[in-house]
């Protein structure tokens, strides 16, 4: 189907994404609690403004990198389209067949 070091890269592109899945939800509550917290403990409005920001950024920030991973299919479709494989199989069937070799390990 993909080539050994198509496979490798691929490999590596998945595990790096399924830890971006399964941290940045965790760091976001962590982080967003750190916020709200110093947000009850502290009186001054200049410094509860700055934190509701923060908080807000960070959340866009989150929901943007955890997007990422269902994006790389359609970017491995346009990459397709440019940059086509020497041989039958496409970026995105490759893709598709590492991720799917990987579930049933």
């Amino acid at each position: 189907m993909c080539n050994a070091d198509m496979k490798m890269i691929l490999k590596i592109v998945i595990e790096v994404l399924n830890v971006i899945h399964f941290f940045v939800p965790i760091v976001l509550i962590l982080f967003c609690t750190i916020d709200i917290f110093r947000i009850v403990i502290t009186k001054k409005e200049d410094e509860i403004k700055k934190l509701r920001t923060g908080i807000f950024w960070k959340i866009l920030y989150a929901i943007i990198i955890f997007v990422v991973p269902y994006l790389v299919p359609f970017i491995l479709g346009a990459v397709d389209k440019i940059l086509p494989m020497d041989y039958d199989d496409s970026w995105y069937e490759c893709y598709n067949y590492v991720k799917n070799s990987q579930e049933d390990e």
